[in-house]
């Protein structure tokens, strides 16, 4: 499995270096609110464009003179804070707590964006809400239509109470849970994977957590997941500040501020990432190596004899490059990295759309960030032609093709004579080596007769054998059955060149046409590009299919 870090240099960092700020996608839209800058808290709304890859900011009008802000936002924005969250439910986006900078406890408000009216809301709720919350997490779980509080802190003390927030009633309530919760901790982050909620690692006011518990909401069963025993298996540091997010079945972990076991002074912030799957009772870590040519930072783990490698230490100083050849062997456990990731940070967003993760700011130690980072975890393949054209002479050769000039073998395609040389061929391919060796009846044949295949496209396969490249334009159809006969007559060139160019062609029509011949021609390329065309189109029309539903 191969990963690719985007080049997002061209984007202007046109917002306020923030921590502990919040990250919401909206349709194909990241709503940035909140942080903290080094100085002071922030309360104005950030809107990224993930399409257009611009920046637009709406400002609270009581503390600023600037006509930014539409009049739908004019009121009641929530105070500055971070260290809040903020969780998206039917096209709303609740924000909860977070530390306002006075008085020794979090704040406990809820407030509501609307999102197509542009509206903001102070909620009249009941039952008994949470109280302060400060570096907590909250999640929206569709199965019970409901936002799950994991509570952190309060401002004093660390907690591991759970609070439901019904969305239709706009009731809280405490429900009741089975088995052991995790322990009291803040700065931890969450995800949900269907019905389950996830939480891992944190901060409990004495040091740094690594552990991951989950709740299932069908049977409120608390548990706690233990790392796989298999010897490849890799724990990540205890860390918190760092984001934890759900991607097709997978867990992706980056960054945090921690320490290993082996040097636990000072505490660092990473830029490690981590990849976990997982099922009902066990986990298997894999920590994501940079490739031969990342700049990204190796990831810092505990290995399961426990001893670590604080590998996060030594970044690798190579510069970013394309993709490895495929041919080049790859071990199917080990997942890699290419190009340049983000610097060591905690206190960032991670925020998941589509297949790719979108990390904004955070801070390492006194400085403060304000870049995007774009993380393609499932990048299109890219057919490359990495082998040398079969030989050095083919302008000479390339008047001779099809020409009976020397010619001293032909051949027979739908009725027609195709001629040809056979030391030509046999300098092209082992296939023709081979039929024109003693034993075999070709090797003494005038002319051979080419069943299946058709007068075009052998003529093609014969021009690219003296010319060193396919000459003029053709359509998928034809370079399909061009992509055949160069895998039966062993022209690896030609493959690849024909993988290329329907790599060009391919599209939700001809999609199953190419797997097909794919298959047959051993196409190992084309094959892994229309699986991930597959792969990326069926998320894409569920994706527009589950926003056409949204109430």
């Amino acid at each position: 499995m191969t990963m690719r870090w985007e080049d997002m240099k061209h984007i202007a960092p046109s917002v306020p270096t923030l921590k502990n700020h919040t990250a919401t996608l909206v349709g194909s839209r990241i709503f940035v609110f909140g942080g903290y800058d080094g100085r002071r808290n922030h309360n104005d709304l950030h809107i990224f464009d993930c399409d257009t890859l611009s920046w637009e900011t709406y400002t609270d009008p009581r503390s600023s003179n600037q006509d930014s802000t539409p009049p739908s936002l004019s009121a009641a924005f929530p105070a500055s804070r971070n260290g809040h969250t903020a969780t998206l439910a039917h096209n709303s986006i609740y924000i909860l707590g977070g530390w306002l900078g006075s008085g020794p406890h979090a704040a406990n408000d809820l407030h509501i964006l609307h999102v197509n009216s542009m509206r903001w809301e102070s909620p009249i709720t009941t039952g008994t809400p949470p109280g302060p919350c400060n570096m907590h997490t909250t999640d929206y779980l569709p199965n019970i239509n409901g936002l799950l509080v994991f509570r952190g802190g309060d401002g004093k003390e660390y907690l591991n109470d759970l609070h439901l927030f019904d969305l239709p009633t706009r009731h809280w309530s405490r429900p009741t849970t089975h088995g052991t919760p995790p322990s009291p901790r803040a700065n931890h982050s969450s995800a949900v994977l269907d019905h389950r909620l996830f939480v891992f690692g944190g901060w409990n006011g004495t040091h740094r957590l690594n552990d991951l518990h989950m709740l299932d909401t069908t049977t409120w069963q608390w548990t706690s997941i233990s790392p796989s025993s298999e010897g490849s298996m890799m724990l990540p540091f205890p860390r918190a500040g760092m984001t934890f997010v759900a991607v097709r079945r997978r867990f992706f972990l980056f960054g945090g501020y921690g320490s290993s076991p082996n040097h636990p002074f000072p505490a660092k912030c990473f830029s490690d990432l981590h990849v976990l799957d997982t099922d009902q009772t066990s986990t298997h870590w894999t920590p994501v190596v940079p490739s031969g040519h990342s700049t990204c930072t190796p990831p810092a783990y505990l290995s399961s004899t426990g001893c670590s490698s604080d590998l996060a230490s030594d970044a690798n100083p190579n510069d970013a490059r394309p993709f490895d050849s495929p041919h080049a062997p790859r071990d199917p456990r080990v997942v890699t990295v290419e190009g340049v990731g983000p610097s060591r940070r905690a206190g960032h967003t991670c925020t998941v759309v589509g297949r790719r993760l979108f990390i904004f700011g955070g801070s390492h130690h006194n400085e403060y960030l304000n870049d995007m980072h774009v993380l393609d975890t499932d990048p299109s393949p890219q057919a490359v032609v990495a082998l040398a054209a079969p030989m050095d002479f083919n302008s000479a050769l390339r008047p001779y093709a099809n020409s009976p000039t020397f010619s001293d073998i032909s051949f027979i395609v739908e009725g027609h004579v195709v001629y040809a040389h056979k030391l030509v061929l046999s300098m092209a391919s082992d296939h023709f080596r081979a039929m024109f060796s003693a034993g075999f009846r070709e090797a003494s044949a005038a002319a051979i007769v080419i069943p299946n295949m058709s007068r075009g496209g052998f003529e093609a396969m014969m021009a690219y054998v003296y010319s060193g490249h396919v000459v003029g334009e053709m359509g998928w159809e034809d370079l399909l059955e061009l992509l055949v006969a160069a895998d039966q007559y062993m022209l690896d060139h030609l493959k690849q060149v024909c993988e290329r160019q329907l790599q060009l062609a391919l599209d939700k029509d001809n999609v199953g046409f190419l797997m097909e011949a794919a298959e047959r021609a051993n196409a190992s390329q084309l094959m892994a590009v229309c699986r991930h065309f597959v792969r990326n189109y069926a998320d894409k029309e569920s994706t527009r299919h589950a926003n056409d539903d949204t109430p």
